[in-house]
């Protein structure tokens, strides 16, 4: 029996896209200086450390070969199409350019192997969000380990993750700042953590239920820890980091003002996945969940609405900022909800009614 999807952190989902969006586009439209005083990087450490927490929420035993081939095949099916297509149509606008892209880095990037280099070029290549979904491949691969036995081994098993990410950013403190920026934000290995975290945060989601028990407690719960959240968001970033008193190593520096957030966001995800507050309920809108569902899709095809306006000139014309930002919204809107229809959703079908077996259930 399918788990039952929790609403509020499908919602979650759009607004971590959201923060990518503005984080990339705000040199465009500036969203009234905002945007400079965020660090909207951490969108990425919330996405890990929700994926952590619904895989194990919907897959908490993997116990056969057959159970192993379907979670492999539902994790395929759900990120390679969209990304295939990305790639495709990121090498499109790169031919437009008149660029190009080597073969190594093209093939790197369609195997979802390209965040395992730490050449800038390559990680970032074709479309440049797709290195997280790198670093997901990895998660995934992993994760039949990570939830093995887990009741019982995953304190080992976090405290294991945090001293394998603090290693990568030790060992690579006197590095360039490439180096450093690959070891502390890009590598599959350094934000493994992250996700899990989201693993552990399930594991503790009885023991918090008991302590909330609904009503207002909850809903104080929820909006204390939205505000710590978005409080840590505003101050994490780079300069303030660097500025402080004890002087962090840079690489340190680098993955708290992009990484940093996790640990909240673990306790965020905690909190409303329990669904017994305000803030929950108002996530449980509609209009939100649809938004949360195509998020992937909008994270996937952003930068690509963005890079294909602006070389058509459709930044160009004398509009206020305002309404460039509305229209390349419902714009980058649009494109993911067909992605999201007529990619996404068809593609998962096709590839699990095709090659799941007959005992096996759709994602």
């Amino acid at each position: 029996m399918p788990a039952k999807q929790i609403n509020s952190l499908t919602s979650l989902r759009f607004f971590a896209a959201a923060m990518v969006v503005v984080f990339h586009t705000r040199r465009e439209f500036g969203y009234f200086g905002l945007a400079d005083h965020l660090a909207l990087t951490q969108a990425v450490s919330l996405f890990f450390v929700l994926s952590g927490y619904i895989l194990a929420h919907t897959h908490r035993t993997i116990t056969s070969r057959s159970d192993l081939f379907i979670f492999y095949l539902k994790r395929f099916a759900r990120i390679w199409p969209l990304h295939l297509a990305g790639a495709a149509a990121a090498l499109w606008l790169i031919h437009f350019e008149g660029g190009s892209v080597r073969g190594e880095d093209a093939i790197l990037n369609v195997l979802l192997l390209h965040a395992w280099s730490s050449d800038i070029t390559t990680y970032f290549s074709l479309n440049g969000v797709s290195w997280s979904l790198s670093d997901e491949a990895f998660f995934y691969a992993v994760f039949p380990l990570l939830i093995w036995r887990v009741n019982a081994t995953w304190v080992v098993k976090l405290a294991a993750t945090v001293l394998v990410t603090a290693a990568m950013l030790l060992a690579f403190k006197n590095m360039g700042r490439p180096l450093m920026l690959w070891s502390a934000y890009i590598s599959p290995i350094t934000r493994l953590s992250e996700f899990m975290m989201g693993i552990a945060a399930y594991q503790l989601r009885g023991k918090l239920r008991s302590v909330i028990e609904g009503g207002w407690r909850a809903s104080a719960l929820e909006i204390g820890t939205a505000l710590i959240v978005a409080s840590a968001i505003w101050v994490a970033d780079l300069k303030f980091v660097s500025d402080l008193p004890f002087h962090p190593i840079k690489p340190v520096a680098i993955w708290l003002s992009n990484c940093g957030v996790g640990v909240l966001f673990t306790l965020l995800i905690a909190v409303f996945a329990l669904e017994g507050g305000a803030l929950s309920r108002l996530l449980q809108a509609r209009l939100l969940i649809y938004l949360g569902k195509i998020s992937f899709a909008l994270y996937m095809m952003h930068q690509l609405v963005l890079r294909y306006a602006e070389d058509h000139g459709y930044m160009a014309p004398d509009y206020p900022v305002a309404a460039k930002a509305a229209l390349y919204w419902l714009a980058a809107i649009a494109v993911a909800a067909a992605a999201h229809h007529l990619i996404e959703i068809p593609a998962q079908r096709v590839i699990l009614s095709r090659f799941t077996p007959r005992r096996g259930v759709m994602a």
